[in-house]
Formats: C-alpha cells, sequence, structure tokens
C-alpha cells in the first residue's frame, strides 16, 4: 500500500467519528479541549485497535461479524442518540418551567469516558473489517495503516469537537441535545442503510 492509499482509507473509517464529535459536541456542556482530547483518544484509539483485530482474526471473526456489524454499529449509535434527544427535551421541558435555571441534562458529559465506548465501537466497527481485507489482501503489516487511521481519526475528531462548539452557540442547550442526538441516529442509519441497500 502506498501512502495515498493509507491516507484515503484513513479518511474515510474517520467521517462517522467526526460527525459523532460535531453530533456530541453540540449537545455537551463540557469543556471543548477536554472533549476534544476525549474524543481523539477514544475514536482514534479504538480505529487503531480494531483493524488490528481484524488483521489478525481475519478468517472467523469477519465473517461472524460479516452480517451483524451495520446492525450493532446501528443499535449503538441509536441508543447514544436517542438517550441524547430525551435529554433535550427534558431540557426545553424544565427551561419552560423555570426560565433562569441551568439544565441539568448540561450535566451529562458525552465524551466522559464511560459514555465514549459505546460510540467509539459503534464508529470503529468497519474499521474491522478494513484489517480483514489488508489481510486477504496479502498486506505484510497492518501497523502503518491502522496507526495512520487512528491518527487521522484522532484529528477529525477533535476538528469535530471544535465545530460543534462554535455552532452550539447559535441555540440553547435544549435544542443542541436535541439536534446533535438526531445527526447521530441519522449516522446509524446511513451505516444501516449503506449495508442493507
Amino acid at each position: 500500500m502506498n501512502a495515498i492509499e493509507i491516507l484515503l482509507i484513513s479518511l474515510g473509517v474517520s467521517v462517522d467519528a467526526f460527525a459523532v464529535s460535531v453530533g456530541g459536541a453540540l449537545s455537551c456542556r463540557g469543556r471543548t479541549l477536554r472533549s476534544g482530547t476525549s474524543a481523539a483518544l477514544f475514536f482514534g484509539g479504538f480505529q487503531f485497535l480494531m483493524p488490528v483485530a481484524g488483521f489478525f482474526a481475519a478468517g472467523a471473526l469477519t465473517d461472524a461479524l460479516a452480517a451483524w456489524d451495520h446492525w450493532i454499529a446501528f443499535a449503538f449509535l441509536a441508543f447514544v442518540g436517542g438517550k441524547m434527544v430525551v435529554e433535550g427535551i427534558k431540557s426545553l421541558r424544565r427551561s419552560e418551567k423555570a426560565d433562569a435555571e441551568p439544565s441539568p441534562a448540561g450535566k451529562s458529559d458525552f465524551f466522559s469516558p464511560v459514555n465514549m465506548i459505546l460510540p467509539a465501537v459503534a464508529t470503529s466497527v468497519d474499521a474491522l473489517a478494513v484489517g480483514a481485507s489488508l489481510a486477504f489482501a496479502g498486506v505484510t503489516s497492518v501497523w502503518l495503516p491502522a496507526a495512520a487511521m487512528g491518527l487521522v481519526t484522532g484529528a477529525v475528531s477533535f476538528a469535530g469537537v471544535l465545530l460543534g462548539s462554535k455552532l452550539k452557540r447559535f441555540a440553547g442547550q435544549g435544542v443542541m441535545s436535541i439536534i446533535g442526538g438526531s445527526v447521530i441516529f441519522l449516522i446509524g442509519i446511513k451505516i444501516l442503510w449503506e449495508h442493507c441497500w
């Protein structure tokens, strides 16, 4: 594999992580730098680990997951996105009752380590198949492509958090949580659509 092919694959697998980072930042009231670092570490880390796992487990694991990977990704993203939409709706209802009080929904930190696991796994399931396909294509080492996928995904995830943090200034916390959750849910739909049709 040449450098251009590795870069293109890395950009391709990073798109969903970027979109989820933007959506998460829209609903999150946390510190931008901390949130961006968390997104970069989790999304980039999983995008590094999954192709390595796929490469070394090329046969059995990929065949077993091939029929289910898109459903797994959809379920994880639908759960995370749905939870954010519900929190946003609750936040809007609370703000109608008490205009001046800060919304408790802001305390739910999308980028906390516990909350990041499902989105990171969901957005990196395709990287598992990429790693397996590299093995089947006769690539002798997965380490450079996996490192590139991890670094590129980490960088674009950080950029996604910065972008989402800028965008959320245009509306209230509840509205942004609903938008962010809807974006994440739609990414799950997109993954399902690409694999089923």
